[in-house]
């Protein structure tokens, strides 16, 4: 049995049957019915696609991640999945790889193959291509704040004001000269997170006027490189802040082999990552809450799914949490958490 039998019985074209399958709303009420008949006859394809076909529905979201190796993109995506079984749905996962190409192709081709709704995982999309989003009549989330979200459903954390909180609590510390380790990606996340840093420093009243900021790539190697070269240099640093928790390991792995301790140069990270609770010293740490981003965005799809009439769109932040362990210098660590 192929398309090609089903064109031949229904009395269309080859490309009409595909056109059924993939885009549905391209094609006359009349000749779409014939078509769904005919395939339900020969048991082309399942009962339930001719269904759900013709009541608009799929049963399948799209959810686009710009790293699926990353930790804190498949926690997301695990959020987001548990609410759509529950839903009875399924779930596609694309990776963007950061490029906003990459992420616009698989967009319209989800869309083309009529999914009931898409998250958008920390997206470079601009405010044209959610025009096209909407004009096709997709429910869409965002997870993460980004340039396209302004005005759009939207569930993130508050990266600004996590960084300006540790800023702050190193210089209770009594660290005076904090380095902010940084991505050379400038994405929204690290703006934000660089303009928390700047905050900090200021609302600290630190005499390293704007900070210390260093460009790395987001590797452990690239941790290791930027902080070896800080430590290095004329520059009296006696905290290193690192944007991810990647780059932090590295800037452990370089203490170690300028054979200094936590009480000399405190080190903190961002994202909640594992190993930071194996490496030595443990790694305090900036507690991105990804998995609740990834459940409460999955409700919020579905809900907008569900939902016959157009609602404001909500804005919905979930706060992180600065977990305390060894790396900083508290000697205490009366907050660590495992």
């Amino acid at each position: 049995m192929n398309i090609k039998v089903v064109a031949e019985k229904a009395g269309v074209s080859i490309t009409t049957v595909s056109r059924v399958l993939n885009m549905p709303e391209k094609v006359n009420e009349k000749t779409k019915a014939k078509v769904i008949a005919v395939m339900e006859e020969l048991n082309y394809t399942p009962n339930w696609f001719a269904r759900n076909l013709q009541n608009s529905r799929t049963n399948l979201i799209g959810v686009l991640v710009p790293d699926n190796m990353e930790q804190s993109s498949m926690a997301v995506a695990k959020g987001i999945e548990k609410i759509a079984l529950q839903k009875g749905s399924n779930m596609i996962l694309c990776n963007t790889g950061y490029n906003v190409e990459t992420e616009k192709e698989h967009m319209h081709t989800l869309i083309d193959r009529k999914i009931d709704g898409i998250v958008f995982v920390s997206s470079a999309l601009t405010e044209t291509d959610i025009k096209y989003i909407k004009d096709k009549g997709v429910p869409f989330v965002f997870v993460d704040k980004c340039q396209a979200s302004k005005n759009e459903n939207v569930v993130y954390t508050n990266y600004d004001k996590a960084c300006e909180e540790v800023v702050g609590y190193l210089a209770d510390m009594g660290r005076k000269d904090i380095a902010f380790l940084i991505p050379n990606d400038q994405d929204s996340i690290n703006r934000q997170k660089l303009k928390g840093y700047k905050e900090g420093i200021t609302s600290s009243g630190l005499m390293c006027n704007e900070g210390i900021v260093v460009y790395a790539d987001d590797s452990i190697e690239g941790g290791f490189t930027a902080a070896n070269r800080i430590i290095q240099s004329e520059e009296k640093v006696d905290a290193i802040f690192a944007a991810t928790d990647t780059i932090a390991f590295g800037a452990i792995e370089a203490m170690h082999q300028n054979e200094l301790d936590s009480d000399r140069l405190g080190i903190v990270g961002f994202g909640g990552n594992q190993l930071g609770a194996i490496v030595e010293p443990k790694l305090t740490t900036v507690s991105k809450p990804s998995h609740r981003m990834g459940l409460t965005a999955g409700r919020l799809l579905f809900d907008l799914i569900d939902s016959k009439e157009q609602e404001e769109p909500q804005s919905i932040m979930i706060q992180s949490k600065l977990k305390i362990r060894k790396s900083c210098g508290n000697k205490e660590r009366v907050l660590e958490i495992w």
